[in-house]
């Protein structure tokens, strides 16, 4: 007890940026000053709509990272149906956009995540972008593009090469993570992946435990360069519940080893993979419901840092719950009771449409503070960044949000659920 009364104390300190200041400590830079001209353009049509696609409106990220080794900061934005764009830095926040100079080509279908590793270790860092495929019309695989060196003029070249990797895979991609989760010198890569379907259809929790081609998550282990697919027999889940919008990689319990948290929208868990030091993961949520207590409930992005400065990192994780009682009323609120007493006997953990803060206790054990840290409102959020931004030693947490059309009206739900419609 006396242990939480503490906690309670440091996150009154830690959480203080969250009150309104009025001390300004970013600027706004304009495309005109930057350079940047990248927009993420969506064109709606019969064939592909927020009606027919749930996750029309996610956008799809950024890359943030060094590309061609002159310690500065480059920037790929994807696009979700256009052209991406790969921007160089040139020193004082100017950058020139060298998208067809470094051999990007990623145009067409649909994109829905990018992440940055350097997946062959040469020193270079490469690209992965996910995409959606086998849905309607869109045949998109994800792609890699490996990075050839910089030229002459020091501008990073790209290949892409997914298929020789054997991460070429086409489905329902939403974000790559890599990771060397045995420990053996490579980066492997969890594949998050997400469900279509209609969400109100959800059945069965033990539906997780059945394996879906194109929106189950998926473990690829590299060996030697080549990667395999190692879920099954790595105990990840594969289902097709499964709405995958948020992936953290942390040692959580502190032995070395990464351990995954995997946000997942609508009605399926969350999932809380523990490295278990054998090539084999233990998903905790699933298995005991009160392991991290409840969760949230529309999971979206999360990011996992240790908040109060006690060596044990915690987790974030983002919801939609409004900040005014109007929009609360309207929006798509929680299972009335009988419905949740329901659902919980179909194998689902307790959840709340709310963000959550895990605070890590230690001994693979957390109590979730959100509330208490005031940061469980935020509107339609998509994703969190803990960091330090004003150096003052203490984890701070800028959450991005907002969405052009509220598809969680509750006329709207109601319409979108009915497979009838759907089908149409």
């Amino acid at each position: 007890m006396k242990r939480i009364l503490r906690y309670t104390v440091l996150l009154s300190i830690v959480f203080s940026g969250c009150q309104k200041s009025h001390n300004k400590r970013f600027e706004k830079l304009s495309a005109s000053r930057t350079g940047i001209q990248f927009s993420n353009t969506l064109t709606e049509t019969p064939e592909l709509n927020i009606l027919n696609y749930l996750y029309f409106y996610n956008g799809a990220g950024v890359a943030a990272a060094d590309f061609n080794n002159d310690n500065l900061v480059d920037l790929y934005f994807t696009s979700n149906q256009e052209a991406d764009r790969l921007y160089l830095n040139q020193g004082n926040f100017n950058f020139l956009d060298i998208t067809e100079a470094a051999g990007i080509d990623n145009s067409g279908n649909w994109t829905t995540g990018v992440t940055h590793a350097d997946i062959n270790n040469d020193g270079l860092l490469d690209i992965y972008v996910c995409k959606v495929g086998k849905f309607r019309n869109i045949r998109g695989k994800n792609l890699l593009f490996v990075n050839q060196g910089p030229n002459k003029d020091g501008i990073p070249t790209f290949k892409e090469d997914a298929a020789s990797y054997g991460l070429d895979f086409s489905g329902f991609s939403t974000q790559a993570a890599f990771l060397d989760y045995d420990l053996d010198g490579d980066l492997d890569m969890f594949l998050l992946n997400h469900s279509v379907h209609p969400n109100m259809t959800y059945g069965k929790g033990a539906q997780r435990l059945q394996s879906d081609p194109t929106s189950g998550d998926l473990l690829f282990r590299n060996d030697n360069g080549l990667f395999h697919d190692i879920s099954e027999e790595a105990g990840i889940y594969q289902g097709r519940i499964g709405y995958g919008l948020g992936i953290g990689i942390s040692d959580l319990n502190k032995d070395g080893y990464p351990d995954i948290y995997i946000g997942n929208d609508f009605f399926e868990n969350d999932y809380l993979y523990i490295n278990q030091k054998n090539g084999t993961f233990k998903e905790i949520i699933s298995e005991d419901d009160m392991a991290i207590g409840h969760t949230t409930h529309f999971s979206m992005g999360n990011d996992l840092a240790d908040i109060n400065n006690d060596g044990l990192t915690d987790i974030i994780s983002l919801d939609m719950l409004p900040e005014d009682l109007e929009t609360y009323k309207t929006s798509g609120l929680e299972y009335p009771f009988p419905s949740y007493q329901y659902y919980l006997k179909n194998g689902y953990a307790p959840q709340y449409m709310q963000n959550t803060l895990h605070l890590n206790l230690g001994n693979e054990s957390f109590s979730e503070i959100g509330q208490l840290a005031g940061i469980s409102a935020t509107e339609w959020s998509w994703s969190v960044l803990l960091a330090d931004y004003d150096n003052d030693g203490h984890k701070d947490a800028f959450i991005s949000n907002g969405i052009k059309r509220a598809t969680n009206d509750m006329d709207f739900i109601n319409f979108i659920s009915n497979e009838a419609i759907q089908k149409r």
